[in-house]
C-alpha cells in the first residue's frame, strides 16, 4: 500500500488519527499501512473542494455494512502535480 501512496504524499505529510486525536509520525503511518492487508473498501459521499492551489477531498469509507469512517485529505498543487499534505480519518457512529 505504501508504494502506491508514496508518490502523491508531500515530504512534510502529516496524519491525524481522528479516533484517538493523535498526530502520527510518517514512520508510524507507514508501519500501520504495512502491517495490515488492505481490505476491500468502498466509498461514497465524495466531496472535492478546490480553491486555487489547495484542495480538500472527503468521503465516507466502509469495509463492511454498518462500519463507516470519514476522511478528509488536504492537497496542494505543486509543479510536479497534486500532493497530499495532510490526512485525517475518524470512525462514524
Amino acid at each position: 500500500m505504501w508504494d502506491r501512496l508514496r508518490p502523491i504524499l508531500s515530504r512534510s505529510f502529516s496524519y491525524l488519527d481522528g479516533a484517538a486525536g493523535e498526530v502520527w509520525s510518517e514512520q508510524r503511518y507507514i508501519e500501520d499501512l504495512g502491517g495490515k492487508p488492505l481490505p476491500t473498501m468502498g466509498f461514497d459521499q465524495l466531496a472535492i473542494h478546490v480553491d486555487g492551489n489547495v484542495a480538500a477531498v472527503s468521503a465516507r469509507t466502509f469495509t463492511r455494512p454498518g462500519r463507516y469512517n470519514r476522511y478528509v485529505d488536504t492537497y496542494e498543487r505543486r509543479p510536479e502535480g497534486w500532493r497530499c499534505v495532510h490526512a485525517c480519518v475518524w470512525p462514524l457512529q
